[in-house]
């Protein structure tokens, strides 16, 4: 099958699906020691997908963080722990070019609480674009999940040894995708998990950042019993992973997050 006529039936496909998405994605990290102290961060995502045609779709993302900021020599961290990402973009994606354009709100609870004190300086980036080099991708994104907020190279190189097996290899994201059975899919992944947030003191007088720095290799089953609703599990193993941030006493640090395992779910809906 050429590569259009697959892309058709794709489209198709996509064409037909109901145009409402939502889904809702917790995670808990493994119990880790950073500092002499023990640190448990969790997560959750939200999602709703407005798909508009076959090659373009918006999206509004919300996502929550506890990342459990340990104190270091005694001195507390200059922000709680809370952290929030609130992201709008939209997506077109075709068979020669892909774009992601949009901007995240990432800042600590207690900013999203004075909504007055919010800044432009408080959003970031999430764009992308790659676009079809003859058999590869190539693309240039901005975006801050290395863990600092960079513009960058990546590329892509899709492979399908068989119709049930997709493979793709390229950064920052690699991974093989396959059709476990009807119903069933299986992915593994190598990417990045870093995000950077601006922060506030409990006095919401002070700013400082907060990033996250780390890998991850994730394995996902994905189950989709009916046209409309799917659950997935994910396991994986997140590794050279450090925090940067600031003390109430003034200094900037830099921690070591030692590597180690994470689990989580998600549920969603189509309508």
């Amino acid at each position: 099958m050429s590569v259009a006529a697959a892309w058709l039936l794709g489209a198709t496909a996509v064409a037909a699906a109901p145009p409402w998405s939502i889904n809702w994605a917790p995670r808990v990290d493994a119990e880790r020691h950073v500092g002499g102290e023990s640190v448990r961060p969790v997560r959750q995502t939200s999602a709703v997908t407005r798909r508009f045609e076959a090659r373009s779709r918006g999206l509004l993302q919300h996502e929550f963080r506890d990342l459990d900021l340990p104190p270091v020599d005694r001195a507390k961290p200059d922000t709680n722990s809370y952290v929030h990402r609130l992201t709008l973009a939209w997506q077109f994606h075709d068979d020669a070019l892909r774009l992601d354009l949009g901007a995240t709100l990432a800042v600590s609870s207690n900013a999203l609480k004075n909504a007055d004190d919010l800044e432009f300086a408080d959003l970031r980036p999430a764009v992308g674009a790659q676009w079809r080099a003859g058999a590869a991708w190539l693309a240039l994104y901005a975006d801050d999940r290395l863990g600092r907020t960079l513009v960058y190279p990546g590329f892509e190189v899709p492979l399908q040894p068989t119709p049930a097996h997709a493979i793709s290899l390229g950064f920052p994201v690699s991974s093989w995708r396959w059709e476990a059975a009807p119903s069933w899919q299986s992915a593994v992944a190598v990417e990045p998990d870093g995000a950077c947030w601006r922060v506030r003191d409990e006095a919401v007088e002070r700013r400082s950042e907060v990033c996250s720095r780390a890998w991850q290799t994730r394995f996902t089953l994905r189950w989709q019993p009916a046209r409309w609703l799917e659950a997935t599990a994910a396991f994986g193993w997140r590794f050279d992973g450090s925090l940067e941030y600031t003390l109430r006493d003034g200094r900037a640090v830099e921690v070591d997050v030692p590597a180690g395992p994470f689990y989580g779910a998600s549920i969603g809906a189509r309508f």
